[in-house]
């Protein structure tokens, strides 16, 4: 699951931590777009195909 902070400067950091995979973040405007993106970004690492991050060795 992802996690959702609100940085000082009003943006939001989405920051996805799987175990068997690295840690991906990143910084959107609205915290809509943070879940967003998180929501298809984990799928796609349950898929196997995260284009986001490859599973670690």
């Amino acid at each position: 699951m992802a996690t959702l902070v609100k940085t000082p400067s009003g943006t939001w950091k989405a920051l996805i931590r799987k175990t068997g995979w690295p840690t991906v973040a990143k910084t959107f405007c609205t915290k809509r777009d943070a879940e967003d993106w998180s929501r298809r970004t984990e799928d796609e690492m349950v898929r196997g195909v995260s284009s986001a991050a490859a599973p670690s060795a």
